[in-house]
């Protein structure tokens, strides 16, 4: 009884449209410290900024010194998306965080557990979209952000290891960073870095939830079935590890960590001549 209960689940899942995140997402504060569980603090989502992308769900407090190459992003005063370090000249997002925006317009915030204080403010000098991102739709989400100055290096700044050409993603679980959203359709954001861990999904059983719109240069992460944890609006751009290598880049998902709809990641491995064509690494 159970087997035709799931067809008509997955079944139903294929036919609703995944939805594109949007780059936009908010406000925070400083220090590149550990933090525990009770030093999480909140602030309301519509004080902080109106607009929201990708997030982590299901998460647990995190720091700079864990993840030295998580990068925020800020325009207009506003965090919008994350990114990842991964030379002192270059930093990996997504393309639809970045599309026709101007290098001028952009901050990246660089070396803080925290969202909108403490490190230290990046401007970025120009904008690589890759040229096929959107062919067909959610493909190739990728973008390269050279910095305007290198970056100096050490504990809470740091590059990040990237997969050999078409290396294949590990069944594993991959960390997933990240500022905003705790919980799907919440009203309060976090202050700190969050991070969850996210089981990769097999790229057959992702399709019977994303059909033809998941194309090779993507893979999923998140509990198939059940939900329950991923990233969410404002986590996009950011990178998904596994034992210091970002093997994708948050790009869609349908919902927050709903059941069978599993984050959609940008496959490195995939566009990997692509990143060493824009950047050398």
């Amino acid at each position: 009884m159970a087997w035709p209960i799931l067809w008509l689940l997955l079944t139903i899942a294929h036919f609703v449209d995944p939805q594109q995140t949007t780059a936009g997402e908010c406000c925070s504060d400083d220090q590149n410290t550990e933090v525990a569980e009770n030093e999480v603090q909140e602030v309301e989502l519509a004080a902080a900024c109106p607009e929201l992308s990708e997030q982590i769900i299901g998460g647990r407090p995190s720091s700079i010194t864990r993840h030295p190459y998580q990068v925020s992003m800020v325009m207009n005063g506003n965090s919008f998306c994350g990114g990842f370090i991964i030379s002192r000249d270059y930093v990996l997002t997504a393309a639809h965080c970045v599309q026709n925006t101007a290098p001028e317009a952009i901050r990246l915030r660089v070396g803080s557990t925290r969202r909108d204080s403490g490190g230290r403010i990046v401007s970025v000098s120009a904008v690589t979209v890759h040229p096929q991102y959107g062919q067909p739709q959610f493909d190739h989400d990728i973008a390269a952000l050279r910095l305007s100055q290198p970056l100096v290096f050490g504990p809470a700044i740091q590059p990040i290891r990237l997969p050999r050409p078409r290396q294949a993603v590990p069944l594993v679980r991959l960390t997933v960073t990240g500022w905003g959203l705790t919980a799907p359709g919440g009203r309060r954001i976090p202050r700190t870095m969050m991070e969850a861990n996210v089981p990769v999904v097999p790229h057959w059983l992702c399709r019977l939830s994303y059909g033809d719109s998941l194309t090779r240069n993507m893979f999923c992460g998140g509990h198939f079935l059940i939900g329950g944890v991923s990233s969410c609006q404002g986590d996009s751009g950011g990178p998904a590890v596994f034992r210091g290598t970002a093997f994708g880049v948050v790009s869609f998902a349908r919902g927050c960590a709903l059941p069978l709809s599993p984050t959609v990641f940008s496959n490195i491995a995939s566009l990997r001549d692509w990143v060493t064509q824009t950047t050398g690494v």
